[in-house]
């Protein structure tokens, strides 16, 4: 099938971006001109069950990682986000070749506990499923954000937040990210605020792969491309004009 996907730039680098659980393709409207101006042809699916990707199937990170290695054999960089990041790890450590570097945006790497991730997830369905609504929920995000997460919402639905749980009994690709053979950057929320890699587990990951940068950004949410916009990017910018190539 031709999966479904936004595209900026036409640049000598490639890049792909994925987006995370209950999002779509066009999430990525400002980091992908962003680096399409740093020289990349930019890439950006959306996930099964997703946008306007196809309606059906697991929602298990094996398959979404099957999904992605099948929209190109090898990226210059790949940057994905919560849910996605952890696809993108599958996909990696399956075909290392597949990715020059990685960027994972606060990456769900662990789940402890399925029930609370459910109904924090689900609690997004608990409001009404309009820009205005997520711009009251979500104050510090762009109101194009807020849009796009609800329309994105709507598109996906409730079923799918269950899918991504169930479909995901033992969520944990930690030992994957340690094994990583690229250059690889973990960018991590704000502990204040909520994130998936806590300092303990960043620094730890460095220290079990030379090739792993973990950067904390104070202040940053768990979705920092939409509301810590300058600062994610200043971060990426800085890691890929000084990370080698593989």
């Amino acid at each position: 099938m031709t999966w479904p996907v936004a595209r900026w730039g036409d640049g000598d680098g490639t890049a792909l971006l994925v987006h995370g659980l209950s999002s779509s393709k066009e999430g990525w409207w400002r980091v992908g001109p962003a680096l399409a101006d740093l020289g990349y042809t930019v890439v950006a699916p959306d996930l099964r069950r997703h946008g306007e990707a196809p309606k059906s199937g697991s929602m298990g990170i094996d398959q979404l990682a099957t999904d992605l290695l099948g929209l190109g054999e090898r990226w210059d960089l790949v940057l994905g986000h919560s849910l996605g990041a952890a696809a993108v790890v599958q996909a990696a450590v399956r075909r290392p070749a597949w990715a020059g570097k990685l960027v994972l945006e606060d990456p769900a790497l662990v789940v402890p506990d399925p029930d609370a991730a459910r109904a924090i997830l689900l609690a997004d369905f608990e409001h009404p499923l309009t820009g205005a609504a997520q711009e009251r929920l979500n104050p510090t995000w762009h109101p194009t954000d807020c849009e796009i997460k609800a329309e994105a919402l709507e598109a996906s639905g409730p079923e799918v937040v269950e899918a991504a749980i169930t479909d995901n009994p033992e969520w944990n690709v930690v030992a994957e990210t340690a094994s990583l053979e690229v250059p690889t950057l973990v960018v991590g929320a704000d502990p204040e605020r909520g994130t998936m890699v806590p300092p303990a587990l960043g620094t730890s990951l460095e220290d079990l792969n030379d090739r792993i940068t973990y950067v904390g950004v104070a202040g940053g949410s768990h979705s920092m491309h939409r509301d810590e916009f300058d600062a994610f990017l200043e971060v990426v910018t800085e890691w890929l004009g000084r990370s080698p190539t593989t």
